[in-house]
């Protein structure tokens, strides 16, 4: 049943895309309504967003969802980095490549798909686990993650405070205490919050369509590595994810087991095309592994939640 669900979400994100994407090949919008909907994506909407999925009575039950949520993706953050440390020692890929597709091997696409479809999905409930797993996750991209790449930039930039807090983490913060405290947010303001967060998932899907429009889709598929980034991504590691939690001596929370399953089974970060422009390294590199997971996440998305479930 979650399967189809995930699947009628997904179909139904996917429409929203191709209306995006033929808008911006027929040159009907510019480039600037996308970089302007990004901001408001990830600066102004997901972080209402954030704010009201935590706007819920506080319980034991939470605490642990958190607790379990926190612990987890840390661990496999780091584990995901040595993992793919180690399979590319296989492959003989050269820099600035290299630590690209290391990036979108460990990173995935929380913000513009993750978010939208666990909402859509689990609602706030879901949604809470959510920005727990986005809080940590946002702490190794902008330490490991810009590090990767700025490493082959020969341009200067500095990670300052702000790298990490940006409005999505302060929110997921200001969610938190409003959490453990149990202050109630007034009706009309939660009401607000709860309309621009709520365009979330149209903003992101919009998004992904304008920067697909921007391409020619046969580059896309034309090198073999990226396939090889792709089937890493979305296949070999959320399989041994599912492995790790059926083997795994210890219980922990259902939900948030199945939610940090479904968000690293997510296609690569677009946060790796956005550092490799900003830092000039190969950024059409880097934005061909995104768009074409992207795109095969809408296969294999579902794949991934049917094993989960039929384990």
């Amino acid at each position: 049943m979650e399967t189809l669900i995930l699947f009628k979400n997904l179909l139904i994100f996917l429409i929203i895309i191709m209306i995006a994407f033929f808008v911006r090949k027929n040159n009907k919008v510019s480039h600037k309504l996308q970089k302007d909907m990004s901001y408001l994506l990830t600066d102004v909407t997901t972080p209402c967003l954030i704010i009201t999925s935590m706007a819920v009575e506080f319980t034991e039950e939470k605490l642990i969802q958190a607790r379990d949520a926190f612990i987890i993706t840390n661990a496999l953050f780091v584990f995901s980095y040595i993992l793919i440390y180690f399979l590319l020692k296989f492959y003989k890929v050269q820099e600035p490549n290299r630590s690209q597709i290391m990036v979108g091997g460990i990173f995935t696409n929380l913000g513009f798909l993750g978010f939208p479809l666990i909402f859509a999905m689990f609602g706030k409930e879901g949604l809470y686990i959510a920005s727990i797993v986005n809080m940590v996750s946002n702490y190794f991209t902008y330490t490991m993650g810009i590090g990767l790449i700025k490493k082959n930039s020969a341009r200067e930039g500095k990670l300052n405070a702000r790298d990490f807090f940006n409005n999505a983490n302060i929110a997921t913060l200001t969610g938190l205490i409003i959490l453990f405290t149990g202050i109630k947010i007034p009706d009309f303001i939660y009401r607000v919050l709860e309309i621009v967060g709520g365009a979330t998932g149209l903003f992101s899907m919009i998004i992904i369509g304008l920067m697909l429009g921007e391409m020619d889709l046969k580059d896309i598929f034309l090198e073999k590595i990226i396939y090889l980034m792709s089937f890493y991504r979305l296949i070999l590691f959320p399989v041994i994810l599912i492995a790790i939690f059926y083997i795994m001596p210890f219980n922990i929370d259902s939900l948030v087991e199945k939610i940090i399953v479904i968000l690293f089974a997510m296609p690569v970060a677009a946060i790796t095309g956005i550092f490799s422009a900003k830092y000039d390294v190969d950024p059409a590199f880097a934005t061909k592994i995104v768009m074409q997971s992207t795109i095969l996440s809408i296969l294999t998305l579902p794949m991934i939640l049917y094993l989960y479930n039929f384990l």
